[in-house]
């Protein structure tokens, strides 16, 4: 896998803690979006509808940014979710906690799990893998 594959599925784990609030963020900015004033002031009427519930559900469906949000999320859940115990200890002392992290031989060195250094390092590197396959960049 190369580095920058890597380094893009580690920035999405490290972002996951904070996703909610970034598809909270959008799903209101698609709602309740800035108006410009208009300075054509009189000039007739427009052909378009107001902003009325179904424009708003189709623009929150068809959004690509909230869209790629909501699949991250997911893929990033179902790779937590079918882990196991060690993996998921080592994912979050990584990118789910806040900091000060720990290192993967911090977390070896601390007992958190009963691996060696290797099989820690081999577990994240897994874990990098299935994430970057479900969500389509590996």
């Amino acid at each position: 896998m190369k580095r920058s594959t890597i380094r893009t599925v580690e920035d999405i784990l490290r972002d996951y803690p904070k996703i909610d609030k970034l598809i909270k963020a959008r799903e209101e900015e698609l709602r309740h979006p800035i108006k410009q004033e208009d300075d054509n002031v009189g000039g007739g009427r427009s052909s378009m509808i107001g902003d009325s519930v179904t424009t708003v559900l189709i623009k929150l469906e068809e959004d690509g940014p909230l869209n790629l949000l909501k699949r991250k999320k997911s893929a990033v859940q179902e790779c937590y979710a079918s882990s196991d115990e060690d993996t998921q200890v080592i994912i979050k002392e990584l990118y789910f906690k806040k900091r000060p992290r720990l290192s993967v031989e911090g977390i070896v060195a601390n007992g958190l799990v009963n691996r060696s250094r290797s099989s820690a390092f081999l577990l994240k590197k897994e874990f990098i893998e299935k994430c970057a396959k479900m969500l389509g960049i590996y």
